[in-house]
């Protein structure tokens, strides 16, 4: 092999590995650019929602203001009537689909979903929830909407196929009492057979100012004492001028026990 040779394999060899080399740099730098870009994208599609969110909220808030405000009680009623809702649906649906496969588009379709929860649109409603199940089932967010879905099959979908132990504890909760409401013996067997596993799978997991575990102990507490027809659990407590008293006192009498509060 001549030198002349050598030399010009040497240089091709050097040409082509530089030729590698600047492709891959390029390709890197392509793809940092394309995430670079879906990254400002998303963080501009949860802006708009955010705005989107607060000018509701505020228009909501002078709109109870103004309630409060008002003297007569006709003046409330016009007030309330007025009240930001349904308007502004398209809105929270057009950035919902703009941003599809995204968390903001969920956030949005749930916010759908609230403004929808009159009944006046079940069809819609029902095909949101189809939708977020399809799509975004690894989303924690659906936590939020098992109180909405009343179909066992979708709620036992979320049971099995979400990541997130939340969402599979509403699931369940929600699934137990959909059940329970059903008319068959199977089904609310298995309604109880939902809660009694919430009892044990998620006794910890938060659920409003208490844990599911109590909420599902409740409702089975409900099932089984409070039914029409059965005795009325005794209890003690003690009268306005601070007297104790129990209801069986009052055994064979006719009673009207009213149970109030705020929360």
């Amino acid at each position: 092999m001549t030198m002349r040779f050598r030399t010009a394999l040497l240089l091709t060899a050097t040409l082509l590995a530089g030729y590698g080399i600047a492709a891959q740099t390029g390709t890197a730098a392509g793809t940092t650019l394309a995430q670079a870009q879906a990254q400002a994208q998303a963080q501009a599609q949860g802006e708009k929602l955010a705005a989107l969110i607060e000018r509701f909220e505020k228009q909501q808030k002078d709109m109870y203001v103004a309630i409060d405000e008002a003297t007569t009680q006709e003046e409330k009623d016009e007030l309330w009537a007025k009240r930001p809702g349904k308007e502004y649906v398209p809105e929270f649906r057009a950035i919902a689909e703009e941003a599809r496969g995204t968390e903001t588009a969920v956030k949005a379709w749930l916010w759908v979903l609230r403004l929808l929860d009159d009944g006046s649109d079940p069809a819609e409603s029902k095909r949101i929830v189809a939708l977020l199940l399809e799509e975004h089932m690894q989303s924690e967010q659906l936590g939020e909407l098992t109180g909405r879905v009343r179909d066992p099959e979708m709620l036992r979908a979320m049971v099995a196929e979400s990541p997130h132990e939340r969402v599979r504890a509403a699931a369940l909760f929600a699934l137990g009492q959909v059940l329970l409401l059903r008319r068959s013996a199977e089904e609310k067997a298995e309604g109880r057979d939902c809660l009694e596993a919430v009892m044990t799978e998620y006794a910890d997991v938060p659920y409003r100012s208490t844990t599911y575990a109590k909420a599902a102990e409740g409702h089975l507490f409900e099932l089984d004492r409070l039914q029409l027809g059965m005795a009325v659990p005794d209890f003690e407590t003690v009268d306005e001028n601070g007297a104790k008293w129990r209801l069986s006192d009052y055994k064979g009498k006719v009673v009207v026990v009213d149970f109030w509060g705020f929360w």
